[in-house]
């Protein structure tokens, strides 16, 4: 029987995953979604059953790693009417409830303070911590002799990438420093010994005095006022 159950712990992921290509409500999506969570959480646990402790990790995980694919891939997050999810697309109210929006002829920018309209401030710069965290942990391994130079290196760069492009393009678009994030630019200050703080300060200040802002940018086009500002 636990291969039976296997099968349908992994049909029941498939069904999850799957069910969204096709078109049906966001409701009914959402449903499907968490019944076939949950189908895949018990079924999960009764194929090692009689194993309890190992039965009720995989029951744990998968449910684990569906709320996190849930949450940075979808809207089906939706507790007290709110939806929770990563992306500023997916945080919209269901197309029926927000069918209002649609009424008026002015643009409604749900997050002026997003990046590129994806990330909101706060989120963009929480997901920036742990990756520098990584980035600079694996500058450390490799100093101390216990790390790879290469994986060091790719650390290096992608710091040097992000401080710049972001310090660059908060100024050009005329944003306050960090989009005022400020915790998290102090964090990552002290995670990277205060390089990406320096590298972005820099990136800000040139900015200031050299703007870049193309029309065909991500950041253009998804806030009406900056299209506003700087239609001239």
């Amino acid at each position: 029987m636990s291969d039976v159950f296997m099968v349908i712990f992994v049909a029941s992921i498939a069904v999850a995953v799957i069910q969204q290509f096709f078109k049906h409500s966001r409701g009914s999506q959402r449903r499907t979604y968490w019944s076939c969570t949950c189908a895949a959480a018990i079924f999960g646990f009764l194929a090692v059953y009689p194993d309890l402790q190992k039965g009720l990790w995989m029951a744990l995980f998968s449910l684990g790693a569906m709320i996190v694919i849930a949450y940075a891939y979808t809207p089906y997050i939706k507790l007290g009417g709110k939806i929770y999810a990563l992306t500023v697309h997916d945080s919209r109210p269901d197309p029926d409830e927000a069918a209002a929006e649609t009424t008026t002829g002015q643009q409604h920018d749900p997050a002026p303070d997003a990046y590129s309209g994806l990330l909101t401030a706060p989120k963009m710069w929480w997901v920036l911590v742990p990756l520098m965290l990584i980035s600079a942990g694996n500058t450390y391994a490799f100093a101390i002799g216990e790390g790879e130079g290469w994986v060091a290196a790719i650390g290096i760069t992608f710091l040097v990438f992000l401080a710049i492009a972001t310090g660059y393009g908060d100024a050009s678009w005329g944003y306050s420093i960090a989009r005022g994030q400020r915790l998290q630019f102090i964090i990552l200050a002290i995670v990277t010994l205060g390089t990406f703080a320096v590298l972005y300060l820099g990136a800000y200040a040139i900015a200031k005095r050299r703007p870049v802002r193309s029309r065909h940018s991500m950041e253009y086009r998804a806030h009406p006022d900056l299209r506003k500002k700087y239609s001239e």
